[in-house]
């Protein structure tokens, strides 16, 4: 394995001389339509995953909102984030969970926190564990007992997350901070309702275990369907590798500095999966397939979904 302190710091231009184009391009082109069908498909499970972890957040507010509602706000949100560094995505979410889930505005945010929350904290068990893997193979340690370590986290984190005094003091200020500026306004003058239903959805381990539980299915599917999307290239990456290490470069994609992810991940994938089998042309066609597959389809997909939820808004008095 490689020192993981050399991790890349390279611009896209650097990281586009250390592939040969013409090669990605044709095992781009190369692609066996059977798995790459797959790796399109695969995206429902994770969809659905997705907005039944909303219909289950929803209903603790006494919210009738549908498995199928809680699709449209998935995918509504899609269009904006992925062309924005995804505030846009999450006010057109949390509009969405107000309108179709008939919340007020302090639940309707407390639910989107909730589920960006879960949807974090299972990534980071996932990515924890790989990449403590990772550094106990360098190292020469047992990769199993840190993996159990890095499960140990995820579990600390979630416990915390349930303890009131450390949510009141950290998590609260730091939710408001980071929410869009308008909408960060309107929830401080009434900051105490949207503490209280953001405590309330965290307050039993009940709660927390089935969303907690989607969530990991959620990340699952996505794992699955980069593993579809090495076999309809033909890149020898085991699905152990890429369970192991794919949360780690999601995580580092996640950092909004570019659009869609564009260069960190690239630089993620070279440092982690490049071998002697696997070159980084190759790699530049698996990460462009995962976001066909993935990220891009799904915001295009969306735009019917975005654009119904404005003229729903714009209906309503």
């Amino acid at each position: 394995h490689r020192d993981l302190h050399s991790f890349p710091t390279r611009r896209s231009s650097d990281l586009l001389k250390m592939v040969d184009l013409p090669t990605s391009w044709r095992l781009m082109k190369s692609a066996q339509p059977f798995w790459v069908v797959m790796s399109f498909l695969f995206l429902l499970p994770e969809v659905f995953l997705k907005a039944l972890r909303l219909k289950v957040l929803t209903r603790l507010f006494k919210s009738h909102l549908t498995f199928l509602q809680g699709n449209y706000i998935y995918l509504s949100g899609q269009p904006l984030s992925a062309v924005t560094p995804a505030k846009l995505g999450d006010i057109v979410r949390v509009l969405g969970i107000q309108r179709w889930g008939n919340l007020k505005l302090t639940s309707a945010f407390a639910v989107h926190v909730a589920d960006k929350v879960y949807d974090l904290l299972a990534l980071g068990l996932f990515a924890s564990s790989g990449l403590m893997v990772l550094l106990a193979e360098n190292e020469n340690e047992t990769p199993a007992l840190v993996a159990l370590l890095g499960i140990a986290l995820g579990i600390l984190a979630m416990a915390l997350f349930l303890n009131p005094q450390w949510m009141r003091s950290i998590v609260r200020p730091a939710l408001l901070a980071l929410a869009p500026q308008k909408l960060s306004k309107q929830l401080r003058t009434h900051g105490s309702e949207f503490y209280a239903d953001l405590l309330s959805i965290f307050e039993s381990f009940n709660r927390v275990l089935l969303p907690f539980a989607l969530s990991l299915g959620a990340w699952a599917t996505v794992w699955v369907r980069a593993y579809f999307c090495a076999l309809a290239l033909g890149i020898p990456l085991s699905f152990g590798k890429i369970t192991l290490l794919m949360p780690v470069v999601v995580v580092i994609e996640f950092i909004p500095v570019t659009l869609l992810g564009f260069g960190t991940r690239e630089a993620a994938l070279f440092l982690f999966f490049a071998s002697a089998t696997v070159s980084n042309s190759a790699l530049l066609s698996f990460s462009l397939l995962n976001v066909l597959a993935g990220p891009l389809f799904t915001s295009l997909v969306g735009i019917p979904f975005a654009l119904r939820l404005s003229s729903q808004l714009e209906k309503k008095p």
